[in-house]
């Protein structure tokens, strides 16, 4: 969908951010061009009786019933108001600006710290991604010549130029893409979170940097259409828009898990769409695991993981080359790549289950519990994609005398898999004879419970006796856990029942 020209962003952090808020304060909307929303069972002419000579539909985004209409410039106000008091109409707005979240590059390193940082060595030992996998690129686009996605780029959409052809004409993109997903261990450049997915390129920015929340909004289901899971949109807008959060409401609903950067002016706000509760808000960390400088900030922020500052940048894939930069961008494609790499391991997972698994596996930094800067904490790729398994109860202590058992002599014990990889177990008995259990084991996906159930027998001499319950589980990557639940039972001749009678005052 081609919507017109955008402004321009500065290449300089600190000019680029004062010549945002001077372009944002006396041009927050796109001159020329309006979005509305007509109501369900509402055809196209009676829309375009209402629109009359001088306003015609230039886009559209049609599984969220949204038109983009052309106005007369200065014009964009009254024809709000205007559709707005019809009754076919469901919402009018402007068209908003969005920009590439980014602080530009000085290339000081040639480390990739920021892998170290989130473990992604650790988790490559247990997966390093799938092709079955695919993580859309809502950026500027991808260099789809670039080595480190040679084989790995499936069909995306130039939203700014309208044609099928998503090649990167700024850097931004790229740079986002190499960060979620450059191949690995192939003895060149760089390697990023999951190697062997696929890049989808859906670019909404231009040559600057810079877009429309419909071409967003139409990117977002686009991908949401395809049956893309992870979409990574390391941009923003300061403010909501209507079309903008139909189009996340949309893939939310579809099964998607999308990730957005919260913003660079160190403030205390996360740009849309970071800022819908339906998306991961991401913000910064430097070398050392601070909140970089520049990161925004607020309660919506739900990780953190590596943007870079000062000398110690993140790098990654640039057209044709490789190159360095830091942002709440450059954090965002970490969240992503782990996304890809959780459901490669397990691809039957929700959006809500890896969503989960990344949130509560992470390092929690700062203020104890979810905290307005690092969220729930900083990523940690090994721990999310690590085998756990959980028995419940841990111990159970049966009794008897000659003349039986006091209480229950059987049990069950949970088996519980809490993490996102798949796990199968099997149960075995430390050698004893008067112990038994019924299940054999078997495979268990994220949140899923199995059962064991144990049954005690009396042994021909009285005495104390102990067993235990040995539960191994086996996990991708060749991860191997294990639990152990502890058995008693005390046999004795005869127990005496004491009975202590209760006196009362009056």
């Amino acid at each position: 969908m081609k919507l017109g020209r955008v402004f321009f962003i500065s290449l300089g952090l600190a000019l680029a951010l004062s010549l945002f808020k001077l372009v944002g304060a006396e041009s927050p909307f796109v001159p020329g061009k309006v979005v509305v929303k007509i109501r369900p069972g509402i055809a196209e002419p009676a829309l375009q009786a209402l629109l009359g000579r001088e306003t015609k539909i230039v886009g559209e985004i049609a599984p969220l019933r949204v038109k983009v209409l052309s106005v007369p410039p200065g014009k964009e106000r009254e024809w709000i108001e205007r559709l707005r008091a019809s009754p076919i109409v469901e919402y009018a707005e402007p068209v908003r600006f969005v920009r590439a979240l980014f602080v530009p590059n000085d290339p000081y390193w040639a480390y990739q710290w920021n892998m170290n940082l989130i473990k992604a060595p650790q988790a490559w030992d247990i997966i390093t991604g799938t092709s079955s996998v695919t993580v859309a690129i809502i950026d500027t686009g991808v260099d789809l010549d670039h080595p480190e996605f040679s084989g790995r780029i499936v069909s995306g959409w130039d939203f700014v130029n309208n044609d099928a052809y998503p090649d990167d004409d700024n850097w931004h993109g790229t740079h986002v893409a190499g960060i979620a997903g450059a191949q690995g261990n192939n003895s060149r450049g760089v390697a990023g979170v999951a190697w062997n997915v696929k890049i989808m390129p859906l670019k909404v920015l231009d040559s600057s940097g810079n877009g429309y929340d419909t071409d967003v909004a139409a990117a977002i289901v686009w991908a949401a259409d395809r049956g893309v899971k992870v979409l990574n949109m390391s941009l923003g807008a300061d403010e909501s828009s209507s079309v903008l959060a139909d189009a996340v409401d949309y893939a939310y609903r579809k099964g998607c898990l999308m990730v957005a950067a919260a913003g660079n002016e160190g403030a205390n706000r996360v740009f849309y769409p970071a800022a819908y509760i339906q998306v991961i808000a991401v913000s910064a960390v430097n070398y050392y695991s601070g909140i970089a400088y520049y990161s925004n900030y607020g309660p919506e922020i739900e990780v953190a993981a590596p943007g870079g500052d000062g000398s110690y940048r993140v790098l990654s894939t640039v057209p044709g080359w490789y190159g360095y930069a830091a942002g709440t961008s450059m954090a965002t494609p970490h969240v992503a790549g782990l996304a890809a790499l959780l459901w490669s391991a397990n691809p039957s997972l929700t959006a809500a289950q890896v969503r989960y698994c990344i949130t509560s596996t992470a390092v929690d930094l700062g203020e104890p519990g979810r905290d307005w800067y690092y969220g729930y904490g900083v990523i940690d790729a090994a721990e999310a994609l690590k085998a756990k398994l959980r028995l419940n109860p841990a111990s159970i202590s049966f009794l008897a005398d000659s003349s039986g058992f006091v209480g229950p002599y059987t049990a069950t014990v949970s088996v519980e898999n809490p993490r996102c990889v798949p796990l199968s177990w099997t149960v075995r008995l430390s050698s004893t004879g008067w112990l038994t259990f019924s299940a054999v084991g078997g495979s268990l996906y994220q949140g899923a419970t199995g059962a064991i159930r144990i049954t005690a027998t009396l042994p021909a001499t009285f005495g104390f006796y102990s067993g235990q319950i040995l539960v191994t589980g086996t996990a991708i990557g060749g991860q191997v856990v294990t639990g152990t639940v502890t058995v008693t039972l005390t046999y004795l001749k005869e127990l005496f029942k004491i009975f202590l009678p209760l006196v009362l005052k009056g």
